[in-house]
């Protein structure tokens, strides 16, 4: 019969977590970024980057720096490895390479957010691939921050997580989501993105 061969176990567009990385990693993370200086987010709008604080705001840092590729190389490897271990089980997607990851703060002082928004671009002329695999990562303790909440929506359905430290979301890029005010504290995540062909 046809219906016999649907899956009744579909794939998951969403994949949480928790303990993700250890603690060893996440102050890793957290020396390398007591270097490094962070600035406004932006937003690609009308045709540029530009701060729009109404869509986003918050601060960002780029884990790129040279002075420090060794220890990078170390927190890349290791995250790059396990995602890609999540991807094979669960979507099996072609990843190509990776663009580089962001470090980002959302403060109560400026009631950092994230409006509703897509990682997913399209492709740009030079590059063959686009991103495909988003990923956030929780480097701040759940009950640091209030508010923050990662939503991700797909059809009618929203999905809501607090990322507590260590604590990972991956998902589509071309995912629908959104990162709430944060009203207390200060949320500290890890983001990235798969790049990979288009189909």
């Amino acid at each position: 019969m046809f219906y016999s061969s649907i899956n009744p176990n579909p794939i998951s567009l969403i994949v949480n977590k928790k303990n993700f990385v250890d603690n060893s990693f996440i102050c890793r993370v957290e020396k390398y970024i007591k270097t490094q200086h962070l600035e406004k987010a932006k937003f690609w709008h009308m045709g540029k980057d530009t701060v729009v604080s109404g869509i986003r705001n918050s601060r960002i840092h780029w884990m790129t720096d040279e002075r420090y590729k060794d220890d990078l190389a170390v927190i890349y490897q290791e995250l790059v490895n396990k995602i890609l271990f999540i991807n094979d089980g669960n979507w099996g997607w072609i990843i190509n390479g990776w663009e580089p990851f962001q470090y980002s703060e959302y403060d109560e002082s400026y009631k950092g957010h994230y409006e509703w928004h897509i990682d997913f671009g399209m492709k740009e002329p030079m590059r063959p691939d686009t991103r495909k695999l988003s990923f956030s990562l929780g480097i701040s303790n759940k009950d640091d921050y209030e508010g923050g909440e990662l939503i991700v929506k797909t059809c009618e359905k929203e999905q809501s997580v607090k990322l507590d430290r260590g604590e990972i979301s991956i998902f589509p890029s071309w995912v629908l989501h959104k990162v709430t005010p944060v009203t207390k504290g200060k949320r500290r995540v890890i983001v990235g993105w798969g790049l990979g062909p288009v189909v």
